[in-house]
């Protein structure tokens, strides 16, 4: 059956029909959240008050804790170079082809190479501002400055070595580039991570002005060795370093407290631009504490660090996230993440394209908005050739040596000292079918 209408009724449905087109049209686009992303340098779990650690007061990191969602169980390869390098690229280094941390002049031409993926590539396509300061270390820059190449607008970093390849400080009166431009006049006789942090602050306020979505990624050298007395310090003499404070471990704790109280000037910038809300803050480390230090743990436990083993207290880092309407406050997650799944979680969050590359990452975006998600099985660790595959009970080396997991306060058990024979060769079974898949 045909049904006739009449002029009139056929130009008011025409006017209805174009208005609720006009409507759907208009329909804003969901807002783009900012990202800020601060990854601190050796600093394992064991040092925030928020995961147990009682030998520092971390309050703004615990606000962040009791404002957004915990990780227990977050991993990192145990030396900085090849942690970053998996962070920016979603792979594991053997893929990645940075296995080796960069400390030396005869490792120039070992770098990072810019035909890998990045996730600051990908958000940049996607119409972000971005902007790195602190460390990069995944180039010595004054050979190889390839920053901008994987995707950053603007960049300030210290450089290991300067132009004529001598090395440098890194927090009084350090060497640092901005956008391949020296810039010793602004950091003469001052502290480089206040010298960071403004730079840092004013990226965000300009973007947050031009209401441009952003990824502000602070990778601080805090605080890493040279433990040196900071601007907060009762020791005059921090104006002016000296042989006799390099190395103390007394200043540690001077500059666990420094980072805490930039990131607590980081919270308050985004409160007073009122875009705290739209900001998703990740806080995360490199890498576990530097093995000449002991941390104080629960019921006073100390924690020796770990950096540069492939054990728990080199490895697993604390990570916070807080994205307030979307993250629960106060809650946690105990699935195994490692740094090669921010790059999918971030685009995931974002909106942003994955690249049509292989990428070991695995999103734990789900997780931070309450569902279940694809939690990971098992994790992938490596330091230069050697390598290690684990779950929640085992560790597998490429050299075929099967150890058992154990507490942070307990030392590293030894190679197949296990009680339960059926266990221990379906875990050396599991693992070594994932090092088959991942190939050599």
């Amino acid at each position: 059956m045909v049904i006739l209408m009449k002029a009139p009724l056929r130009q008011l449905l025409a006017v209805l029909l174009t208005s609720l087109t006009t409507l759907v049209a208009a329909e804003p686009t969901p807002k783009k959240p900012n990202v800020l992303l601060i990854l601190a340098d050796d600093l394992g779990l064991e040092c925030l008050s928020s995961y147990g650690g009682t030998s520092h007061q971390t309050p703004n990191l615990d606000r962040l804790a009791k404002e957004g969602m915990r990780f227990t169980h977050c991993f990192a390869n145990p030396l900085c170079s090849p942690s970053r390098a998996q962070l920016l690229t979603g792979r594991y280094p053997f893929l990645n082809g940075l296995k080796v941390v960069l400390s030396s002049k005869k490792q120039e031409d070992i770098f990072l190479r810019p035909s890998q993926p990045s996730f600051p590539r990908q958000l940049k396509q996607h119409g972000y501002a971005t902007q790195i300061v602190g460390k990069w270390h995944v180039s010595l820059e004054h050979k190889h400055d390839t920053i901008r190449d994987f995707g950053f607008d603007h960049y300030q970093t210290w450089s290991i070595f300067d132009d004529r390849g001598q090395k440098t400080t890194r927090y009084w009166n350090p060497y640092q580039l901005r956008d391949g431009r020296i810039i010793a006049e602004e950091v003469r006789k001052r502290y480089g991570p206040d010298v960071d942090l403004e730079t840092h602050l004013d990226f965000i306020r300009k973007c947050a002005q031009d209401q441009k979505p952003f990824l502000a990624f602070y990778s601080t050298y805090l605080p890493h060795y040279p433990w040196e007395p900071t601007p907060d310090s009762e020791a005059p003499s921090y104006r002016a370093p000296n042989a006799a404070h390099k190395g103390d471990a007394k200043y540690f704790p001077e500059m666990v407290a420094y980072l805490d109280r930039q990131i607590g000037a980081m919270l308050r910038t985004l409160d007073e631009l009122g875009i705290a809300d739209d900001t998703i803050i990740i806080f995360v480390a490199d890498n576990g504490t530097d093995a000449g230090l002991r941390n104080l743990w629960g019921d006073g436990r100390a924690i020796a660090g770990g950096k540069g083993t492939m054990t728990d207290r080199g490895t697993r880092v604390p990570l916070l996230v807080r994205w307030p309407g979307k993250i629960k406050a106060a809650s946690s997650c105990v699935d195994l993440v490692d740094l090669s799944d921010f790059f999918p979680t971030l685009c995931e969050l974002t909106g942003a394209k994955l690249p049509d590359v292989m990428i070991h990452g695995r999103s734990f975006a789900p997780q931070l908005l309450g569902k279940p998600g694809q939690p990971r099985e098992w994790i992938h660790i490596q330091n230069a050739n050697s390598r290690q595959v684990r779950d929640r009970e085992f560790m597998l080396n490429n050299q075929g040596e099967l150890r058992r997991v154990v507490e942070l306060w307990e030392d590293p058990a030894k190679p197949d000292a296990n009680t339960d024979p059926a266990k221990e060769a379906a875990a050396r079974k599991k693992l070594q079918a994932i090092f088959d898949e991942l190939g050599p």
